[in-house]
């Protein structure tokens, strides 16, 4: 009688515990409420053959590494064993910004390139710390899927997906002091092309225009360097500013510059 009543008490009580299920046959769940066809409380997998739950999944526990170094990148992806195969899918986390032409290597699969889009190295610091990278193997590389434009500088908004142009003139000098300064801005002058359509896209832009601004880093002329925002049309010379007008003025005069940087 008194074992009978054990049993009970035990049967009776709430049971909270912790189980590993290895079926060699398929399992399937016909209860009559979806409460009664689900498995719940499935942690992170930590090994090959193990299920996967939706945060995980989501998450993307199985296919992310914390990386570090700058030129050679180290991480591992969880669970092992790790193999490479094309068209799979990693996002890293770096600890430190990337040097120029940086690799990768996961679970000591050995090193492969790190490129972007155009089969392109990656440029330093187009990693940036803690910022989630994702990559896919093709083979031989390891491909930048995610896009890493860089964000523009103080004083500077995107003109397109490919450069910034800065706000503002940032002063005044001749045409060689101008192509120096932007370099040393990590810029450069803008291009015609960048200069007139960042005047058109933006009603912001043509009210900074003061007066004739240095554009081009390379001139072919020697005698002459090209300035934008007064001048001509085309065939006639036209008063005031617009985006569309341009000239030529000798190197050492004195003329407003503004930058443009690649993302």
């Amino acid at each position: 009688m008194r074992s009978t009543f054990l049993l009970s008490l035990i049967l009776a009580a709430p049971l909270q515990g912790f189980s590993q299920l290895d079926m060699p046959v398929r399992m399937q769940f016909d209860g009559p409420t979806s409460e009664d066809r689900q498995v719940t409380g499935l942690g992170d997998p930590i090994q090959g053959d193990a299920a996967i739950n939706v945060d995980a999944a989501r998450a993307a526990v199985v296919s992310r590494a914390t990386t570090t170094g700058t030129l050679h990148l180290v991480g591992t992806v969880q669970p092992e064993p790790f193999s490479l195969t094309p068209g799979m899918l990693v996002t890293i986390v770096p600890q430190e910004a990337n040097e120029a032409e940086a690799d990768l290597e996961l679970n000591g699969s050995g090193a492969h390139p790190l490129l972007k889009w155009g089969g392109v190295p990656l440029d330093s610091a187009d990693l940036t710390l803690g910022a989630p990278a994702r990559f896919v193997f093709d083979g031989a590389s390891w491909q930048l899927v995610n896009w890493n434009a860089r964000p523009c500088p103080t004083g500077s908004v995107p003109a397109n997906a490919g450069h910034c142009v800065d706000t503002e003139t940032r002063g005044t000098g001749t045409y060689y002091e101008a192509v120096a300064a932007c370099v040393d801005r990590g810029g450069r002058l803008c291009s015609f092309g960048e200069w007139a359509s960042a005047c058109r896209r933006d009603p912001a832009f043509l009210p900074t225009v003061t007066n004739y601004e240095w554009i081009e880093d390379a001139s072919n002329n020697p005698n002459d360097a090209k300035v934008m925002g007064r001048g001509y049309n085309g065939p006639d010379v036209m008063e005031g500013l617009a985006c569309e007008w341009g000239w030529t003025h000798a190197p050492l005069t004195i003329s407003l510059y503004r930058c443009c940087y690649d993302r």
